[in-house]
This record gives structure tokens, C-alpha cells and sequence, in this order.
């Protein structure tokens, strides 16, 4: 009986393979479909609805610094404002090695560091009625010539009624200076009236001529002046001492307030009162606050120089 040859064997692997093979096209057909239905599908989103309209105010400018630097000596009338950066001009100092003086539209502004003749970018730190402080962010300039101030136009004298002559009127005198009136001109009396004689100087022995009675005041003229007292002047030659009373004294530190201006630089100095005597007090506008140390005491008035601000907290001594 003739035996059957045997079949041939199939290896296990490719058995494996095969199997394989068909499940990834099975589940690339699955994916398939799925993506499909995804595409085809309608979409189930609601319709939108405006319900209501709501209109939104848009906001008003603010005014930011954004740290523009503000030219003074380009715009001397600009206005100072709280925050700001601006370039200015020392024109003054308040004492020395303390601050200097700027202006910004007219407002005196303490520079600290400051000489006279800087130039800088300050930042307004506090505004007062008129002054302010600042602080100083940059050093542009040194030395530069400070322009003088604008001449004043002569002022008109009112028209005043017609006085009868005066007998003192181109009579010679003789006389000492022993004061200085607010104008420059040498002060000296004669019976009692005080006379202003122009171009005098303290303690100058003069002989002097009166051009005008004013009532309560003469002015004169020097026809000449001596080294020596003159035989008849009854005047001491050496300046008369601070009054008795006066409620200051040399080097002595104070806080006032500034209630007046100078009559002589009206648009940078200010006048205190300390018990109704007369403090003149440099750099500074009427409602100004500031220490000041006493410089020179005379008869009728002090001098003094600024110290310090002082803020609205700061009480007197």
C-alpha cells in the first residue's frame, strides 16, 4: 500500500501575521467611520440671541508723567504742577551750601544742592502757595550766566495839591548818616524831621542841600562831605545800636511766616513780622513758612536768611 507524501507545514509566524494584519485593517476602518460620521453629522449648537445692549462709557484720559521733561528756559510761563520733571535755571541761592532758587511760571522753587548758575532737571516734589520743592534728578549745566532782572518803569507820583514853600527848601545843612532809607538814600534828621539826602552813605559827615519837604520827610541833595565831623553836628558818627527792644537778635534761629512782600523786590523777597518788627526775609512770597536765621538787626527792621521750608505740619518754636 503506497503511503501518502505529507503536507507541507505553515510556519506559526506567518499564521501570526496574517492575524495581525487584519484586526489594523479592522480598526483603521473603525477610525474611518468614526471621522466620517463626525464630518456628516448635523451640528446640535443653538442659535444665538442678543438679549440686551449694554453701551460702556469709554474712560477719560488720564494724565499720566511719563517723564517728559518740561524746558522752563524755553517756557518761562509755564505752570508748575505736582510730579512734573522740569529744566531749570538756578537764578539765586537761599543759603549757601542749603538749595538754590529756581522759578517755574513765577514760583520760587528750592533746589537743594543748587548754586547759582545750574542748570537742571528737577521733579516737583510739593506745591505751596507760592513756592515749591523739588528734588533734583539731573545735573545739566554749571556756571551759566544768570540773566538781570527786567528795568522797571519809572512809577508816576500822583498829582498832589500845591503845598505853601517850604523854608527848608535850598537851605544847606550839615548832618551825619546814620541810617539808610529803603531806597538806597542816607538818613539824617534836622529839628526832629527826617531827611533822605541821595547819594549819602552810612556814616558820612555831608552838607547837604533840601530840594523838597514832603510834610513828614525832606529830600536833599550833598553839596559835600567832610572826613571829620562837622563842629556843629550834634550826631553821633557811629551807627545808632538795634532799639532796646527790638525782639531779635544777631544769629538767633526762628519759624515765621512771610505775610507781606518787599516793597524793594516785590517778586522775589517777603517781609515777616516778629511782635510787629520788621524781619526781611529773601526768597520767599507772602504765606511762605520757612526758619530763618537773624543776619543783622537795625534800629527799625532785621535782615535774615532762609534756612528752611517748613511744611504745613510743622509748628513754631
Amino acid at each position: 500500500m503506497t503511503e501518502k507524501p505529507p503536507e507541507p507545514s505553515v510556519p506559526a509566524s506567518d499564521g501570526l501575521s496574517r492575524s495581525v494584519l487584519i484586526v489594523l485593517l479592522l480598526v483603521c476602518l473603525l477610525g474611518v467611520g468614526v471621522v466620517v460620521y463626525l464630518v456628516v453629522r448635523p451640528d446640535d449648537v443653538e442659535e444665538e440671541r442678543i438679549i440686551s445692549l449694554v453701551e460702556v462709557e469709554a474712560p477719560e484720559a488720564v494724565d499720566l508723567n511719563v517723564l517728559d521733561v518740561i524746558d522752563t528756559l524755553e517756557d518761562p510761563d509755564v505752570e508748575a504742577q505736582e510730579g512734573r520733571r522740569y529744566k531749570v535755571l538756578v537764578v539765586d541761592e537761599a543759603r549757601e551750601g542749603a538749595s538754590g532758587i529756581a522759578r517755574i511760571g513765577g514760583l520760587v522753587t528750592f533746589v537743594p544742592g543748587a548754586e547759582k548758575g545750574d542748570v537742571a532737571v528737577i521733579e516737583v516734589t510739593r506745591l505751596r502757595r507760592s513756592t515749591a520743592d523739588s528734588v533734583v534728578i539731573e545735573w545739566v549745566d554749571s556756571d551759566v550766566p544768570v540773566p538781570g532782572r527786567p528795568e522797571r518803569p519809572p512809577r508816576e507820583r500822583p498829582d498832589r495839591p500845591d503845598r505853601p514853600e517850604s523854608p527848608m527848601v535850598g537851605q544847606v545843612f550839615r548832618g551825619t548818616i546814620t541810617d539808610m532809607g529803603r531806597e538806597g538814600d542816607g538818613l539824617t534828621r534836622v529839628d526832629g524831621k527826617v531827611v533822605f539826602v541821595e547819594g549819602a552813605g552810612l556814616g558820612d559827615h555831608v552838607e547837604f542841600r533840601v530840594v523838597e519837604d514832603m510834610g513828614r520827610f525832606a529830600r536833599a541833595v550833598v553839596v559835600s562831605t567832610s572826613p571829620e565831623p562837622f563842629d556843629d553836628d550834634p550826631v553821633e558818627t557811629e551807627r545808632p545800636p538795634p532799639a532796646p527792644d527790638a525782639p531779635v537778635a544777631m544769629g538767633e534761629e526762628l519759624d515765621v511766616t512771610v505775610t507781606e512782600q518787599d516793597r524793594r523786590n516785590p517778586e522775589s523777597d517777603g517781609v515777616a513780622r516778629v511782635d510787629g518788627f520788621v524781619v526781611f526775609v529773601p526768597g520767599t512770597q507772602p504765606g511762605d513758612r520757612v526758619r530763618i536765621r537773624i543776619s543783622g538787626v537795625r534800629a527799625r527792621a532785621a535782615d535774615a536768611e532762609v534756612l528752611e521750608v517748613l511744611s504745613d505740619d510743622d509748628t513754631d518754636d
